[in-house]
């Protein structure tokens, strides 16, 4: 393996904290552009079969053979489309660096064409949806390049070089009106739309932690004098302490979502630099907790993580002997050709021993289960393990893979299919693992993307509805075909993840419809309750301590009451339309006044103004012509004698507001509001649509969520699972109660691959750190 590959080798530890302003902006020029410049790598060969698709299965030849000639034309074009659109973005960092801005465009009014003004359009979608998506990302961004442009010397405001609209006009310019034939403008921006975030979020992340270590280096220098040694940017550095008040807590990772492995599209190029960073920034957090992060010649991640395996199966071993496989006699080590000739032989097995494990049926290791597996192979061949063992290399994947399989079970809301689903991909991935441990350190390998997608594909899926079980159908068919064909090729990993992702992308476009729609309900909800509490205190200011007859007193209790409701529904609060029905309460309770006075005159001449309110109030009730007049005659009926009885009457009660069926994960405590630090509550606030979360059952597994929307009368989010189901809806005060109850994790979610390599690790340090606890106690 190339030495870049190595976690040690990784961007964020080449260069020194203290380096110049001028080189960290020279740092940041050189990623965005190599790593944006990757948007059009492969793009047009893409396209170009998506083309060839869709003219098979079109009927308009003319169209078809349009497209062909249009995207022929741009694929000979592509090096040079390539090299003006890197110049475009090294243009943006050149005025952000000029002393003074660009001279403005002039602003002449033209005319543009149709397809200029759906291009156009287009970009403009692209931008704002990318503007909300890194929201937060962005916000850091701006803040450390003005540091960053104060450094420098430069004064006034800056654009961000790195802002979305950057890539998205450079792509816009690259083409004439003629370039793109109408059928090909959509396939070709639906094909950027779909590449650029996932790039996106990796050069904010990168540029983020670069200026964030420059910044740290350039304080610790100013602070002693001496340039000091660091580690990998963002894991060796705690930000400054500051007064905990949940005003200027920002959460972990923003409030975006991970989202390097959402496009299956990307192509891993062939090239020195990794197409994702090597390892998860909530990784490397995890390893700078324990220490490994600081150091001033870093490790590679592999060798950490070896060491803590070698020392968890010494430990292991040593309490439990008759555990792994049996200790050789000095018998040359079992060859690894000879290795993979049993996991080919296992690969077509029944997996029902892993599945066992993985759902706690069998109370082993999966790595105990997958080594005996092996031997059991092994001897099944003829070859004596006593006298060929395991070579250590071996031993440490066989433990990689069962603890990363056990860890993603652990970190997900996996089901019964899930769980016959991942059992036939234990020995494909043993596979990987025994030729190729680089699964292990690169985000972007095949195995591991694919890994992703199926997980995504089965997290908190039940199968209730159609699309569900098509999903689940279709991912336990993509496995099978992995396990039929996999024998060293990793292509066949990448094909199998494109797959499932195109599939994931249908049913998430499906998600967000759904989310819609419950957010749709809840927020339609919480305005009917907010109105009809409005109309409750209006109802019941008129009726306290005025005595009625009974006829006008059960007007303004139920007819008025349903009016008022209907109106400040359809028209708002503070609509005329409103305020007029308001008025005819009040109005009725007036001529009821005048009645009891025997001011008959008056009595007739109100009732009559108020014959056409009465009509429409009782036909917002549902009441037709007829029982309109009838409720009217009660009512005159009731007015026509003065000394008609009259009482104080007691509004009739409501109809329990708060009668929506209660999340089983808030009774913490049945019977009792939950309790909460105020702290933690104003943090909850603070919280945005996209925000990571983490929930946790009551037997300690985790599932992944997120908010998917705010309340805006409210403040309640609606928390969905990675499928965009819902899970509960809370208050910021109930999830702070949940977040001190150890059931709610506040923080970015990682893709499944890397929520299990944390898990790995925690798993490993933990169990290594108690071991020498107790010895040393």
């Amino acid at each position: 393996m190339k030495p870049s590959d190595d976690i040690g080798a990784g961007p964020g530890a080449r260069a020194a904290p203290s380096r110049p302003a001028d080189r960290v902006l020279e740092t940041l020029r050189h990623d965005a552009v190599t790593a944006l410049g990757g948007v059009l790598s492969g793009f047009w060969s893409s396209i170009e079969e998506q083309v060839r698709l869709a003219a098979l299965a079109g009927h308009d030849y003319m169209a078809a053979q349009e497209d062909r000639v249009a995207v022929l034309d741009l694929s000979h074009r592509a090096l040079e489309l390539a090299t003006r659109f890197r110049k475009s973005i090294e243009t943006e960092f050149e005025q952000w660096l000029a002393d003074r801005p660009p001279p403005p465009v002039a602003d002449g009014l033209s005319l543009m064409s149709e397809g200029e003004l759906e291009v156009q359009l287009a970009a403009q979608q692209i931008i704002e949806l990318m503007d909300h998506q890194f929201l937060h990302p962005l916000a850091a961004l701006d803040e450390r390049l003005a540091a960053l442009a104060a450094r420098i010397g430069l004064e006034g405001p800056r654009a961000n070089p790195l802002r979305p609209e950057v890539p998205v006009m450079a792509f816009v310019r690259l083409f004439h009106a003629d370039d793109l034939p109408p059928g090909l403008r959509s396939t070709v921006f639906h094909q950027f739309d779909k590449r650029l975030p996932a790039i996106l979020s990796e050069v904010y992340s990168k540029a983020n932690a670069t200026l964030e270590s420059a910044s740290i280096g350039g304080a610790q220098s100013q602070s002693h004098g001496q340039a000091r040694p660091a580690g990998r940017a963002g894991a060796a550095s705690a930000p400054a302490p500051r007064r905990d008040t949940g005003e200027s807590w920002v959460p972990e990772g923003g409030v975006v979502e991970h989202s390097a492995s959402s496009d299956g599209d990307i192509a891993v190029t062939e090239s020195a630099a990794p197409a994702y960073g090597p390892l998860s920034s909530g990784l490397m957090d995890v390893l700078a907790a324990h220490g490994h992060g600081a150091a001033p010649a870093p490790r590679n991640y592999r060798d950490l993580v070896r060491d803590q395996l070698h020392q968890w199966r010494e430990r292991r071993d040593a309490d439990e002997p008759h555990v792994g496989p049996a200790d050789g006699t000095g018998g040359q080590a079992l060859s690894m050709s000879q290795l993979l000739s049993v996991a080919r032989m296992l690969q077509g097995d029944d997996p029902s021993p892993y599945a066992r494990v993985l759902v706690g049926d069998d109370r082993r290791q999966l790595g105990e289960v997958i080594r005996d597996e092996l031997l059991r192979g092994l001897r099944e061949l003829g070859v004596d393990p006593d006298q060929s063992p395991l070579r250590r290399e071996d031993e440490d994947a066989i433990d990689l893979v069962g603890i990363l399989f056990q860890s993603l079970f652990d970190a997900n809301d996996l089901l019964q299919q899930a769980r016959d689903i991942y059992s036939r991909l234990v020995v494909p991935y043993l596979k990987v693992a025994l030729t190729d441990d680089s699964m292990f350190n690169q985000r972007g390998h095949p195995a591991r993307k694919l890994l992703d997608a199926v997980t995504e594909a089965c997290d908190g899926n039940t199968g209730e509805t159609a699309q569900d079980r098509d999903l689940l159908d279709y991912a336990g068919r993509v496995v099978d075909r992995v396990v039929d064909e996999y024998e060293s090729d990793q292509a066949v990993f990448r094909l199998a993840s494109d797959e499932l992702r195109e599939r994931l992308d249908q049913q998430r476009r499906r998600a967000e419809v759904a989310e819609r729609r419950a957010a749709e309900a809840i927020h339609g909800r919480e305005r009917l309750q907010q109105a009809r509490r409005s109309v409750n205190d209006i109802v019941a200011s008129r009726l306290s301590a005025r005595k009625l007859t009974s006829a006008v007193a059960f007007f303004l209790d139920r007819h008025w009451r349903h009016y008022l409701t209907q109106t400040s529904l359809r028209d708002g609060p503070d609509s005329q339309r409103h305020l007029a029905a308001i008025g005819v309460g009040d109005a009725m309770i007036q001529v009821d006044a005048d009645a009891s006075h025997a001011l008959g005159s008056a009595v007739a001449d109100e009732l009559l103004a108020l014959q056409v309110p009465l009509a429409e109030c009782y036909s917002s009730c549902g009441m037709d012509a007829d029982a309109a007049r009838d409720a009217v005659a009660r009512i005159i009926a009731a007015l026509a004698l003065p000394d008609t009885p009259r009482s104080v009457h007691v509004p009739q009660p409501q109809d329990d507001l708060d009668d929506e069926p209660q999340d089983a994960a808030l009774q913490l405590v049945p019977g009792h509001a939950p309790a909460f630090e105020p702290t933690i509550a104003a943090r909850m606030r603070q919280l945005r649509v996209g925000q990571g979360l983490r929930l946790i059952d009551d037997s300690g597994r985790e599932s992944a969520a997120r908010i998917a929307w705010i309340s805006p009368l409210t403040a309640r989010l609606l928390i969905v699972n990675r499928r965009g189901m819902r899970k509960m809806v809370v208050s910021p005060e109930e999830l702070a109660a949940l977040v001190g109850a150890g059931r709610v994790v506040v923080r970015a979610v990682d893709a499944p691959f890397d929520e299990a390599m944390k898990h790995l690790w925690q798993q490993l340090n933990a169990a290594n750190d108690g071991a020498m606890s107790s010895a040393a106690g």
